[in-house]
Order: structure tokens, then C-alpha cells, then sequence
């Protein structure tokens, strides 16, 4: 379902209500551009944090002009997938600026993008951050309107106006069947205008007179009321609904991240940069900061691009360009059943559709999640990666990989994973096996400083549950009845940043940009939250 300005608000509550009944939710977004020129270009050398720094400059210079949201539930009497597809068009805050690539654009537009419909009828938005602070605002506000002054009236037009005016307000005022009285803008003068709000307005108390676009045209409405607090009522609801109007697609964005659902998306970096900068907070400079703000605010996150460069999807799919791997996982896999969520628009897996439509492109990814859990849920989750030749290693919360470093100075090459500020996993890049890792760990042990510890990964307690854990670098799919988890690196986009959530930890306070609730503001989430359950039974 295509949803624009014009039927928004008639939408939503369903919108609400789909997000509510999902399992996962899958998204996806196009943007007016990817990169401003060839020096914003990802390289193979780029750090984490250089690689963020561009990503961070793309999601601020370039607009987010449609974003597409399928959501997924499972049914457990057909064994089968309900789904709804909503594709929002987005025009942003007024008097925002951004550039654009025409290669983009006419890509885009050559993929059927509706850019009349865009500029027409494009939803606004803005972060949460600022809606809060708008929405305090309101409240500070007073709803009692000053008494104006009338204004001395010398030409005969004006007066007659005003005499014409006053006549039609004494029968406007007896009737009580009518409340309202519009007065054509085609009528009006400037001068005629401020009579209106002037001497009228100054000598009838419980009504209202605004300016109210009708059919393209600037008429002036007088509204009358019983009392005072009924005009007061009436127009706090007024407020409340233009401000509702700006927050526009946010309000789609806040039941999103309050309903904790875990979110899919295919290669993702950018749709979730773009996502986090304009509706929910401003991208922080730093990568550990955006980290931290992801952390505490954005629901699990799973890329389908990183799933399928894993085995045993890498084996079978060599392309994992969205359309190639939805191809390929419903012809070389089997999918689960779908059907369309009743009362709802979506897509279907037997037509064509629209590639490079978010709403499409959201169902697709969706799609694939579900076949590529399915697969691996086939396989008893038997897919684990190897960690013989991994060092686990228990540390002060003083050390810094140079420390970690020194200690395994035995080694040429070293990759150092920070899990939190106490412990570090180090995975030698030199080709070596576990039992040579196990006559090493010997001589590591002899050099520890006190306070150090060193194991092998694999010699570790057994995992509690990420409910129970402080290790936040892996996710569970599955729930707390289930037998069966699928646990695979924690990621936040795509296999270009997929090292954002293995960096050292943030020691600053997370900013709280979403909920009200002080849990939520320290980084807290129900157990329950953000967590995949797999069906017992497909």
C-alpha cells in the first residue's frame, strides 16, 4: 500500500496495528543519492571509523525520499506467513535542503519512482529528539488568545465591509445550526483581512477566526463556540493535529522502536543511517557514540547480505545482490508459505513486482530472512563457526590492545575484538590450528600480569542467556521455550561496517532520544524484546 500526506492519517492506526501482531519486522529505503563524489568512495583501507565518516556524510547530505516496511507474522495453525507492505513517500521537513545525483534520480525514475507523487504528497518528519521537545513546547503554551484592537476604519469600502460583515455575523451567531462561517479569500484585501481579525474578533468573545486553505484557495473561517474552554479544547486538538502533521512519518518510526520488534533489512548501513539521522536523532560524529545510540534505542537488527555470505548460503548463491538472492533462495531453497495479512496491501511471491520500489524491496528481504531461517532451522542450527583457535582473555579495564598485544607478542599478526571493557577475544591471522593455540596457551599463561586471565574461547562457561549477559556482541534467535538457537555476530549493516559492534566500549552516558521510560533511557529492554522466535513447527 502506497501511503502519502493524503491518506496518512487514515492509514495509520492500521499501520500501528500491523507493527503490534508481527514477529520481525524487514524495511528498506531510497535515497536522492549514494555519494557525493569519488573521495567519499568506500576503500579497502579504510578504518571503521573513516568508513563511518562517509556513511555518516551520505545519510546527512542526501534525502530519504521512500521508505518501505513489510511486516511478517507467523500463524501457527496454517504453518504459515501472514504480511503487509506499506511504502512511504517522503518529502521531509519544510525548507530542508538536500543534494541530489541525477544518476540517482534517473535510476530511480526509470525503475517507475512516482516523483509528482513524492513532491505532491510527501509525508513530513522530524527526529524524535525534536518532537519531544515540540511537543513540550505545546504543552507551555497558553490556549488563551489576546483580545485584539480594533483598527479606525476612513474609507467608505472598509466600512462597508465591516457593516456587511457584522450583519451576516448576527445571523451567523443566531443560527444554531451552523458553526462555522467561511468568508471567500477572493473577497478579501489585506486590509479587509485585518478588520476580520481586529474588530470582529474584538467584539464577539467565544469565537475564532483562522486563515484555512480550501481547493487552493487562502479563505478566512470564523468558528463560534458555547464557552471559552470549548474553544480552548478545540484548539489544543488543532495543535496537536498540525504537529502531528509535521511529525508526519515519525510517528510510523516511534511505534517501530517502541514495539522492540527485531528489524531486517539487506545491506543495511545506509537505510538505517539514513533512518537514525531524520527521525530519531542526529547522527553522532564518532563511531562509538553512533554505536551507543544504536545500542540503546534500535531494536535487533539482522542484514540478510551478511546471513547469505555465510555458509551454506555462500556455497549455492554466488550473487547477493537483493534480486539475485530472492531468485535464488526460492528456487534453490524451499520458503515457508506466505499469504496476505487480511484487510492489508502487500506483494505476492509468485509476481515480478517492482524492484528498487522500498515496499518491494522490503517484502523481498523479508522473504529471504524467513527461507534463510528456515534453512538453517532445518540443519538443527548445525552452522557454528570455528572459535577453537580464539584466545579468550579477562583483563583490567585500564588495558588497551597494546597491552593485549604485548602479551601475545609470540604472534605475527593479531586481530583483537573487545566484548567489553574487561574482556577482549584475540584470534591469531596466521595459519595455525587449535592444538598449536593450546601448546602456546602455556607460555601466555607464564606472562600474564596479576589480575589477567587467558582460556580458550571454546573452554569458556557456556553462554547464559543475552537476557541473563552482559555479552551483547552475539544474538539469539529463538525464544526462552525453544530448544534451538541461532547465534551469529551482532551486526548493524552491511559487511562494510558489520566491525561497528566488535570496537571498544563507550564509556559515556547513551543519549536517550526515544522513550520516556527510564529503562529505556539507560539501555534496558525486556528479555522478551527484540527477539526472533523461530516456529516450532514450518
Amino acid at each position: 500500500m502506497e501511503v502519502t500526506q493524503k491518506n496518512f492519517q487514515e492509514v495509520l492506526p492500521d499501520v500501528e496495528k500491523a507493527i503490534e501482531k508481527a514477529d520481525f519486522l524487514s524495511i528498506d529505503a531510497e535515497f536522492t543519492g549514494l555519494q557525493r563524489d569519488s573521495s567519499y568512495a568506500y576503500r579497502e583501507l579504510d578504518t571503521a571509523e573513516e568508513r563511518y565518516a562517509k556513511a555518516r556524510m551520505a545519510a546527512k547530505e542526501f534525502g530519504m525520499i521512500q521508505f518501505g516496511l513489510t511486516t511478517f507474522r507467523f500463524i501457527q495453525k496454517e504453518k504459515m506467513y501472514s504480511h503487509a507492505t506499506f511504502c512511504f513517500y517522503l518529502l521531509g521537513r519544510t525548507g530542508e535542503i538536500y543534494i541530489y545525483d541525477n544518476s540517482s534520480l534517473r535510476f530511480l525514475a526509470n525503475n517507475g519512482f512516482d516523483f509528482a507523487k513524492l513532491y505532491k504528497e510527501g509525508l513530513q518528519y522530524m527526529t524524535v529528539k525534536e518532537e519531544n521537545e515540540k511537543r513540550s513546547e505545546l504543552r507551555s503554551q497558553s490556549l488563551d488568545l489576546p483580545i485584539p484592537s480594533p483598527v479606525k476604519i476612513a474609507e467608505e469600502s472598509a466600512k462597508k465591509f465591516l457593516r456587511e460583515t457584522e450583519e451576516k455575523m448576527i445571523s451567523f451567531m443566531a443560527d444554531e445550526t451552523c458553526d462555522v462561517l467561511v468568508i471567500p479569500g477572493s473577497t478579501l484585501t489585506g486590509f479587509f483581512r485585518k478588520i476580520l481579525y481586529n474588530n470582529i474578533a474584538s467584539k464577539y468573545q467565544n469565537i475564532l477566526i483562522r486563515n484555512v486553505m480550501t481547493e487552493g484557495e487562502r479563505n478566512v473561517e470564523i468558528r463560534k463556540f458555547e464557552t471559552q474552554q470549548n474553544r480552548r479544547n478545540f484548539l489544543q486538538k488543532e495543535r496537536e493535529k498540525q504537529l502531528n502533521d509535521q511529525v508526519g512519518f515519525t510517528q510510523v518510526v516511534r511505534k517501530i522502536l517502541e514495539s522492540g520488534k527485531v528489524l531486517v533489512g539487506h545491506n543495511l548501513v545506509l537505510d538505517l543511517l539514513h533512518l537514525i539521522n531524520k527521525t530519531v536523532h542526529p547522527l553522532p560524529e564518532h563511531l562509538d557514540n553512533f554505536k551507543t545510540l544504536v545500542k540503546t534505542t534500535i531494536p535487533t537488527v539482522y542484514d540478510t547480505k551478511l546471513i547469505a555470505k555465510d555458509p551454506p548460503f555462500c556455497v549455492d548463491i554466488p550473487f547477493t545482490a537483493l534480486g539475485s538472492l530472492y531468485k535464488d533462495l526460492c528456487e534453490k531453497y524451499e520458503p515457508p508459505t506466505f499469504a496476505l495479512e487480511e484487510g492489508y496491501a502487500s506483494h505476492s511471491c509468485e509476481e515480478e513486482g517492482k524492484a528498487h520500489n522500498a515496499g518491494y524491496d522490503a517484502f523481498m528481504t523479508g522473504v529471504c530472512f524467513v527461507t534463510m531461517v528456515k534453512k538453517l532451522d532445518g540443519m538443527n542450527w548445525a552452522i557454528h563457526p570455528n572459535r577453537g583457535h580464539i584466545f579468550s582473555v579477562e583483563c583490567p579495564s585500564s588495558w588497551t590492545s597494546m597491552h593485549v598485544h604485548g602479551l601475545f607478542h609470540m604472534f605475527k599478526s593479531l586481530k583483537v575484538i573487545w566484548m567489553n571493557s574487561t574482556h577482549v577475544c584475540v584470534i591469531p591471522m596466521e595459519e595455525i590450528d587449535s592444538s598449536m593455540c593450546r601448546s602456546l596457551l602455556k607460555k601466555v599463561r607464564a606472562s600474564c600480569p596479576p589480575l589477567v586471565r587467558v582460556r580458550m574461547y571454546d573452554d569458556r562457561p557456556t553462554p547464559k542467556r543475552k537476557s541473563e549477559s552482559d555479552d551483547t556482541s552475539f544474538t539469539a534467535i529463538g525464544s526462552s521455550n525453544h530448544p534451538k538457537e541461532f547465534k551469529r555476530l551482532k551486526s548493524i549493516g552491511s559487511d562494510q561496517l558489520s566491525q561497528m559492534s566488535l570496537e571498544s566500549p563507550v564509556e559515556e552516558d547513551p543519549p536517550a532520544a526515544i522513550c520516556d521510560q527510564e529503562e529505556k533511557k539507560q539501555g534496558k529492554r525486556d528479555p522478551a524484546e527484540g527477539v526472533f522466535a523461530v516456529p516450532e513447527e514450518w
